[in-house]
């Protein structure tokens, strides 16, 4: 005869109950940005003021309101009406010549400024448009 002992081993762990976790929302943040007010180089409290070469011999100006223009002769190198058109108005959107005029485009907040050059004999013509967008 053989014996055989059994042993019941019963091992049952303490299942400690955890807080029902709540599910959190998190809603992004939606910063409103403020529109940033655009200033005109050209417009200063109303008043327009068109910028000119140095040596500018001005044969027309209509600056009392919008749209504005202003006509001279300068004795500059068309590289150098253009970039101080550049300095004043910023990188021009649009360039285009027709007919011996280049045109250049500018955009600064409400406005729209459009500069032609054109040679006149021995000098450059340089007329100088300024428009509202609206």
């Amino acid at each position: 005869m053989i014996a055989v002992g059994l042993s019941a081993c019963s091992s049952t762990q303490d299942i400690e109950e955890q807080p029902t976790q709540v599910p959190v929302v998190v809603e992004p943040v939606i910063e409103e940005l403020e529109e940033e007010e655009v200033i005109s180089t050209v417009i200063n409290n109303g008043v327009i003021d068109i910028p000119v070469l140095d040596d500018a011999q001005v044969f027309a100006e209509f600056s009392d309101s919008l749209p504005a223009v202003i006509n001279y002769f300068t004795q500059s190198s068309e590289a150098k009406v253009i970039d101080f058109y550049q300095q004043a108005f910023g990188e021009a959107y649009s360039q285009d010549r027709k007919r011996g005029r280049l045109t250049l485009q500018y955009q600064e907040g409400e406005e729209a400024m459009r500069v032609v050059i054109s040679q006149q004999n021995k000098k450059r013509q340089v007329d100088v448009i300024i428009e509202s967008k609206n």
